[in-house]
């Protein structure tokens, strides 16, 4: 059983003790190979000949994702947050990492290396290109690359020096810049330059190649119009004249193969804790089993499902889990049962009968969970469908003719206004609204139900996937979902960005959180807002953060720092008081079980007394 340990507060453990992979690199040097695996916070130095792992923490508690890497000299390259890192995966520790103070969130999107032995690396969110110097370990940034880009998925140096960028998503871009005389040039015509992304490469043949055709950062290796770079120009290039890439792998999983290395990676997996490595001259294929330290996933939503048992998955990698109330325990049932579930995570759920609804980030997966039935990969649980309109789900709701579910969220890449999709449990039948049919240039994050049955949405005008937002005030919207017609829009608080949560209590008043922490309370048909308190003072916004104690009749609502209540007695609105301070801070919501309050921590799983 497990130990009550101080106001209530329990920890149950770590549902998923595993990290993702995020990026990777062979370096070789004096006939000697590593494979080097970086994931958040560390890498994993693999040596193909005896088959043992090394893990090495990144310097200064840095606990970052890394986004891309490269190998040249013996020594791996990557980067994560604002830190550029060097290591040396012989000497098997990291011998240069600075942080870089330039206004940008994360360092190392893409990696390159000129003739002279200067690596160049970009950034993100302003598109940056900076270039390291291992001789003198000097970094020197030369400014943005793009204007209004986000995304320099890709870069490569030719022979004359002049570096290429290729950026996406929003108007897709191949830069050319020249670091000497600091030209630079926009490769892409300005009519073609829509949603997607540019892409080069530099071959093993010492030519760049790339084309700006790519729907997206990852599907960048299939082109109808490849073309070759030199001088700071395109030229002609066939399909028959390309040289290969050094790279392999697509999106954040790409693998950088340095030259001398005589090994390749078909597949690897950190949360499952295998590489499998072939000889690339007897073609000898070997697994390689590693274990390494982990402080275990984050968790994402929590939900209780109808056989009464908690349920969630981590984030990067996603794994699902499930909490047995009654006998303490938990069960993790992996990654490989969720079919292509990749490195997300479910982020919301509804129930109809006996199944759970799950609604998957990346790419707007809708998952069937059967919970009457094993849990077996391709089967249990079963992707049903897929869209990029939902790309990153936020919101889902059991609509109350015990048949259908809507869920929203932001779309994808370059994309402004997210879907709102409405989906038949039982016919299995899904339909997508378009931003331009609920709320155009606005994402659905949240959701409730009116007695009426009439859905009441919120927005938000943030998109995330690189677009740009001219959008001021979220709303709240009205949905004739029958009629697939929304019914009122309005603003209820002009300045807002997000209406992050609602629920609307049995009186008809729609309980709101926007993103700053704001409380309001407002008559979704009237328009009118009865009531709103700042509080921010107890922390920020937790996804799923509120639940309805139908044996108190108060509100609860979760924030990162502490569980508040609120009296709904529909005659009066009232203040939000402090339940409890939060031992362990949230990150995740919500579930309540007998008088008790489960949530995540970190990639703990914690419960509290709501009362």
């Amino acid at each position: 059983m497990e130990m009550e340990v101080q106001e209530g507060f329990i920890d149950h453990g770590i549902p998923v003790q595993a990290d993702e992979e995020r990026t990777a690199a062979f370096c070789s040097r004096k006939n000697e190979t590593r494979l080097v695996i970086a994931a958040k916070g560390f890498v994993l130095i693999i040596n193909p000949d005896t088959g043992s792992a090394k893990q090495v923490f990144f310097p200064d508690r840095n606990k970052e994702y890394p986004f891309s890497s490269f190998s040249s000299k013996g020594l791996f390259y990557t980067g994560a947050g604002q830190m550029l890192l060097v290591l040396d995966p012989f000497l098997e520790e990291f011998i240069f990492h600075k942080v870089i103070d330039n206004g940008e969130e994360i360092v190392g999107f893409s990696f390159a290396e000129d003739e002279a032995g200067y690596i160049y690396f970009t950034s993100y969110p302003h598109c940056h290109l900076l270039r390291y110097c291992p001789k003198r370990q000097e970094v020197q940034d030369y400014g943005s690359m793009d204007a209004t880009e986000k995304y320099p998925g890709s870069v490569a140096v030719d022979r004359s020096g002049w570096v290429y960028i290729g950026i996406g998503t929003e108007h897709k871009n191949l830069v050319a810049f020249h670091p000497e005389s600091e030209e630079r040039r926009s490769l892409v015509p300005e009519i073609e330059r829509k949603k997607g992304a540019g892409y080069v490469y530099l071959g093993t043949d010492g030519e760049v190649y790339g084309h700006w055709e790519a729907a997206d950062l990852k599907e960048v290796n299939k082109s109808s119009r490849w073309m070759g770079f030199f001088g700071g120009r395109v030229k002609e290039c066939g399909m028959r004249d390309l040289g290969p890439s050094r790279f392999s792998g697509t999106g954040f999983k790409k693998v950088h193969q340095s030259m001398e290395s005589v090994y390749g990676v078909p597949a690897y997996s950190l949360s499952e804790g295998y590489v499998d490595l072939v000889h690339k001259e007897t073609g000898a294929l070997r697994r390689i089993e590693f274990s390494y330290q982990s402080e275990g996933a984050s968790l994402s939503t929590l939900v209780k499902g109808p056989d009464g048992y908690l349920y969630g998955t981590s984030m990067h990698p996603l794994q699902l889990f499930r909490y047995d109330f009654s006998k303490y325990q938990l069960t993790n049932f992996g990654g490989e049962v969720m079919e292509h579930g990749g490195g997300g995570n479910i982020a919301a759920y509804a129930a109809q009968g006996k199944l759970l609804i799950g609604a998957a980030y990346a790419g707007g997966k809708l998952y069937k969970i059967d919970t009457e039935k094993p849990f077996i990969k391709g089967n249990n649980p079963k992707l049903i469908l897929q869209t990029e309109e939902i790309h990153r789900p936020r919101c889902s709701i059991a609509v109350s003719d015990g048949k259908h579910i809507i869920w929203g969220g932001f779309p994808g890449y370059g994309m402004v206004g997210g879907g709102l999709g409405i989906y038949n449990a039982i016919t299995e039948q899904n339909t997508v609204l378009s931003h331009n049919q609920v709320v155009p240039n606005q994402s659905t994050v949240s959701l409730g139900e009116l007695s009426s049955g009439l859905i009441v949405g919120g927005t938000s005008i943030d998109t995330p996937g690189g677009a740009r937002s001219a959008e001021k005030d979220a709303r709240l919207y009205l949905l004739d979902w029958h009629n697939q017609m929304i019914a009122d829009v309005f603003i209820p608080i002009k300045g807002t960005r997000e209406i992050a949560q609602i629920y609307i209590d049995p009186f008809g008043q729609a309980h709101c959180l926007t993103d700053k922490c704001l409380y309001f309370v407002c008559n979704p048909l009237t328009h009118e807002v009865h009531y709103r308190k700042d509080l921010s003072q107890w922390g920020t916004v937790v996804r799923n953060g509120f639940v309805y104690d139908q044996d108190s009749c108060n509100l609860l609502i979760l924030l990162t720092k502490t569980l508040l209540s609120v009296e709904l007695d529909g005659g009066s609105f009232n203040d939000p008081i402090v339940v409890r301070t939060l031992l362990e801070e949230a990150s995740s919501g919500l579930v309540l079980h007998n008088g008790r309050v489960f949530y995540g921590g970190g990639s703990h799983l914690c419960s509290i007394k709501a009362d």
